[in-house]
């Protein structure tokens, strides 16, 4: 399990009568006795759980902190737990963020998308007192000033608005497992509803009341009454200050692994995973969705999601007579990366052995291939093993980064970022990562997939988000290295050369796509792959195995 560095929190012991066993940065010194004994009690009276409070620390307001008995809090992601102190029956383990740590981050956060030294201390100043006013004065800028650098950072990290601005950097710059990042700490710590904690965690993220409220299927009217009462319970008086709550309360969520995830009531597609051992040592993860007598197509994921074949698209090609397989990249989810020098052509020829050996394992002389995006790894399983290929499908296939009019959204503009600055791909993904919940991948999806009606009734389908979802958790345990290998090869790569005589490979398009233009991404295509077949789908978007599986099946014959 990643751990979370000793610079980012505070932790400290208390006996079991509030008294101070452990304290070493001193903050548990300017809690009062009263509050203190207080904390015990809540670790006793909710024993094998963290649990969160709000005390006076001594500064201008109160300060999160999470509540555990020192067996619980053993299993935090804690790099400095003070464990070797000798606890009697009844030690309490308190832990806060640290605020030198909060502005290490916020900085860090900053230089990953490249924003200016000056353009950062207002962000800060922002996250502290949650008033552009009042951040202005302690950075020592104008008021216009402040607004113009907290504009600039807005436009740069595609966040509509400040709150969603303060949970970006926030939440997202956790060098940490983020999967336990969870809501739940605030329905704890200030008695909300269900209903009141998801509109505080939509607003936090920074949808607008009205499109919170669309959300919840509620009345504007309900979530403005609802949003009121928010404000009341948590102390705060602005959407700003409800996302500075919720990011320091998500913060320890993660740090201490307070909440698994969502519960999965869309449980995905029986498979069984098969562990592979290459020649160099590396494990290789298949999941294979059978059945044993269908004829075998490996299914290749995107650059921007992990193994998994959603259930449309088992289901169609399993009605007619196909075995469904689906392989992490190296690098990807559980399939181990290759060398560090193993980057571009090298690290595709190890995407290619990877297939290779999978195909001699399970004795398969040829196999079809459905690609959903990834076509510089098609064509280099093409061109190294053409012998092996009876058919690819390529779905929404990606041109290199640079190409194309302007960036359809914020995928679009984060591949263009790539483009621009490939060496900060690593430091980028990792904010997104930690940033992808399902609650917020769900709510971006709904929005990023309103100008494609057949994508966006997709996304609306909570198996079919449930499925897209699943493919995206590797990332927030922070397995990022292939992506980080293939956005950087596609950032760097350019247009590929022409390559004739590929009539066994189909290209699909949907007219709708969001994050390309069509009738560009075809032109594109033409030119690389003359021979090909390019086939476009009028009303179908990027998700055309979720939309039109029956399409890319019958494509396979």
């Amino acid at each position: 399990m990643t751990t979370v560095s000793a610079a980012l929190t505070q932790v400290g012991l208390l006996r079991s009568d509030g008294t101070i066993l452990d304290d070493e940065d001193g903050f548990l010194g300017a809690i009062s006795p009263l509050d203190r004994a207080n904390l015990v009690e809540l670790a006793r009276t909710s024993p094998g759980v963290t649990t969160y409070e709000v005390v006076d620390c001594g500064g201008r307001a109160g300060v999160v902190v999470a509540v555990a008995s020192l067996e619980r809090a053993r299993a935090w992601q804690l790099e400095n737990l003070p464990v070797s102190v000798a606890g009697s029956k009844g030690t309490v383990a308190v832990c806060r963020l640290s605020p030198l740590g909060v502005q290490r981050r916020l900085y860090a956060f900053g230089e990953a998308f490249g924003l200016s030294a000056a353009v950062m201390r207002v962000i800060v100043a922002l996250y502290e007192h949650c008033d552009v006013k009042e951040a202005a004065a302690a950075a020592g800028v104008s008021f216009n000033t402040a607004r113009g650098y907290l504009s600039e950072a807005r436009t740069t990290v595609w966040a509509p608005n400040l709150p969603c601005l303060i949970t970006w950097a926030g939440v997202g710059s956790f060098g940490a497992d983020s999967s336990g990042e969870s809501d739940h700490p605030a329905a704890e710590l200030f008695s909300l509803s269900q209903r009141q904690r998801q509109l505080a965690g939509l607003i936090a993220d920074g949808l607008s009341r009205e499109a919170s409220a669309r959300s919840l299927g509620i009345s504007e009217a309900l979530a403005k009454k609802e949003l009121a009462a928010v404000y009341v319970a948590t102390g705060v008086t602005n959407a700003t200050g409800l996302a500075r709550i919720f990011a320091d309360l998500r913060g320890l969520a993660i740090v201490t692994q307070s909440h698994e995830g969502p519960p999965e009531p869309y449980p995905p597609p029986p498979s069984r995973t098969l562990v592979l051992t290459a020649e160099d040592g590396r494990c290789i993860t298949v999941s294979d969705y059978g059945p044993l007598s269908g004829k075998p197509v490996l299914v290749l994921h995107n650059t921007m999601n992990c193994r998994g074949v959603d259930r449309s698209l088992v289901n169609a090609l399993q009605a007619s007579g196909y075995r469904p397989l689906s392989n992490d990249r190296p690098g990807y989810g559980d399939t181990d990366p290759p060398r560090q020098n193993s980057l571009g052509p090298a690290y595709l020829d190890v995407c290619v052995s990877d297939i290779v050996l999978i195909c001699e394992e399970m004795h398969w002389d040829r196999i079809s291939v459905i690609a959903h995006g990834p076509a510089h790894v098609a064509l280099a399983l093409y061109q190294a093993r053409p012998d092996l290929i009876e058919r690819i499908i390529i779905d929404a296939p990606e041109p290199d980064s640079t190409y194309g009019a302007a960036p359809g959204g914020m995928l679009s503009e984060l591949k263009r970022q790539f483009a621009r600055r490939p060496w900060a791909v690593a430091s980028v993904v990792s904010i997104v990562g930690a940033l992808a919940s399902y609650e917020r991948i769900a709510s971006f999806m709904r929005g990023w997939t309103a100008t494609s009606p057949a994508d966006h009734e997709a996304m609306l389908d909570p198996a079919l988000m449930m499925d897209f979802y699943r493919k995206l958790i590797p990332f927030r345990k922070g397995r990022i290295d292939g992506f980080v290998r293939e956005q950087v090869w596609q950032a760097t790569m350019g247009k590929p050369a022409t390559l004739p005589g590929t009539s066994q490979i189909t290209l699909i398009i949907g007219q709708t796509d969001f994050m390309h233009d069509a009738d560009e991404n075809l032109a594109y295509w033409k030119e690389v792959l003359p021979d090909a077949r390019l086939v476009k789908i009028a009303d179908a978007g990027r998700f055309i195995s979720y939309s039109h599986p029956e399409r890319l099946v019958s494509e396979l014959r």
